[in-house]
Parts: C-alpha cells; structure tokens; sequence
C-alpha cells in the first residue's frame, strides 16, 4: 500500500468534478495515507515542485488531479526517478483514463493509487519538451486554438461543438510533414504514442501506453468534406483500419518535422501548443504511471498479439 501522495491539483480542469477529487482524498486518509498538496501558478512551476518533492524523497507515489495537460506536468517532473505518478480524471477528455481504463468512480480511482500496478510510459520530445500522449498539427489544433477555456470548464465536452463546426467550414489549410525522411502535404496530422484520441476515441490499435512506439496519422484531406469524412471515421473508430480513406496514411515514426516551411497550429497533449515549425522524436523520458490491475491484463494482451503496422 503507497502512505505518502504529493498532489498536483488544476483547480481549472473539468466540469465541476472537485467532488470526485475530495471523494477520493477521504477515502485515501480513511485507509491510513497522508496526503499533501504541491501548490503551483503554470504547468512549469507544478513541473519544478514536482521534480524538488521527488528528489526529497518526500512521497511514495505522485498524484495529477486534472486533465491531460496536468498528467504531462506532473509526469514530466518525475521523468528520471522511481516515483510513479497515478490519476485522478477531473479534466474534460481525460486521455490517458481512458488509455488505462480508469473509470470516473472515487473507489476505484482510490484502490488504483492505494494498490494498482505500475507501467513505465515512454515518453516522446517536441522541440526540447516532453510529451507522454500525442501531438497534432492542422485540424485538431485548429480547434484546441479556437476553444473557449470558461465554457469547457463549464459544460465539458460540449463546448468543442463550437471550434469543431467553425474548422469544418474553413477549407482545409494544407503544410509540410517530414516523417523520417518521407514528405506529405497534410491538413492534420497526429503523432500518438496512445491509443485513445480526444477522450474514449480510439485512433490506432498499433501502439498504447507502454508501447514506446510513435505512431503517425497523416491526413492529406483537401476539401471540407474529405475534412468532415476523416472526422466521422474518427468517432467510427476506422480512421486507421485497412479500409481507411485513400488520404489517410498511418505508418511508424522516430522523427517527425511539421511546418517548417509553412506555418500550422500546434496542441501537445491536449493543449494549444503556438504554431509550427516543429520537430518531433519518438525517444523520449520514462514516467512510471500507476493502472488498474485490468490495464496490465490488457497490456500483457495487447503485448502478445502486437498489430504489425504495413508501411
């Protein structure tokens, strides 16, 4: 059983779920486990508390109350060292509780960090910075850039209908990708060491939270309707199949370069990223995150009957 949590704690985050937070909390301290919060300003700060409190030695495992985006900060201070960092899905897609089959329930987000299994979770670099779920270019971070923060705060997932509708009326603005020396032309391109994309979606059966392997989504739509059809392929779960659209091309990455000669918007992990150029590596830090005992049977799975991926 792990006593002693460091919480990292974005108050921001999520659609009014500080219940699950506190509800978890109590029965953390009900089974005997001391709890404290780092407090930080920006995802920088929570980073450097994080990296202080570890090389104290002052917690047996980590804690990200929030989204994706507070994972990434909590995950990237503990990169180099043995503390693992567990979850606590406050935020609003909640990628990697998805990815880890998490559930949004006080008992089992508490037994998970109590007594779950550990994973180690390779990482990858945009520019100098780690990321531990994915990139994109283009269509999603259009999106992500046209996002008003108090809404989704307020009403979640709905508050992307807006951003969504207004990208799809926009034509398609097509820039450079560079993928271990293969050039596209793309309007969107995601670069997951996931799974899941954008919550519970899954976007690629070749590669998963362990996998250490970067996986690369080029989307060469050129009209609003290849646009909206990759979308609905998406939310289908057929955006990678073997029957994807024609301009769909799905193949293994190490370095990735975006951009670089004609500017596109960027989100890492979930959240607006400034715009290109950018170079992304598949090698990156290790974190290890703490999952429901089911993940490693999944894992284990997944491992054994691995996807070969065609180039």
């Amino acid at each position: 059983m792990r006593r002693r949590f460091a919480l990292v704690f974005n108050a921001r985050a999520g659609l009014g779920l500080p219940r699950l937070l506190d509800s978890v909390l109590i029965r953390l301290r009900a089974a005997g486990a001391d709890v404290f919060q780092l407090g930080a300003r920006t995802a920088g700060e929570a980073s450097e508390r994080v990296r202080e409190t570890v090389a104290r030695g002052d917690c047996d495992a980590l804690i990200a109350a929030g989204g994706d985006g507070t994972f990434r900060s909590v995950a990237t201070g503990a990169t180099g060292s043995t503390i693992p960092v567990g979850i606590i899905p406050i935020g609003t897609g909640n990628v990697i509780a998805h990815e880890i089959g998490l559930r949004r329930r006080a008992e089992p987000v508490a037994q998970t960090l109590l007594y779950g299994a550990e994973v180690t979770a390779y990482g990858g670099m945009a520019q100098d910075a780690p990321f531990f779920l994915m990139a994109g270019a283009g269509f999603d971070a259009h999106i992500v850039s046209n996002l008003d923060y108090n809404m989704k705060r307020l009403v979640g997932r709905a508050a992307y209908a807006r951003p969504v509708v207004r990208t799809l009326r926009s034509a398609p603005q097509m820039f450079d990708v560079e993928i271990d020396g293969r050039t596209f032309q793309a309007s969107w391109v995601v670069l997951t060491l996931v799974s899941r994309y954008g919550g519970s979606f899954e976007l690629t059966p070749h590669t998963w939270l362990g996998a250490g392997r970067l996986i690369a989504v080029v989307v060469a739509a050129r009209s609003r309707s290849e646009l909206a059809q990759a979308a609905v392929w998406l939310a289908r779960r057929r955006l990678t199949s073997e029957n994807r659209p024609r301009f769909v091309s799905v193949l293994a990455a190490r370095e990735a370069r975006i951009g670089h000669r004609v500017a596109t918007p960027l989100q890492i992990d979930g959240d607006e990223a400034g715009v290109s150029p950018l170079t992304v590596r598949a090698e990156g830090p290790q974190v290890r995150v703490i999952v429901p005992p089911a993940y490693v049977a999944a894992l284990t799975n997944r491992q054994t009957n691995q996807v070969e991926l065609e180039l």
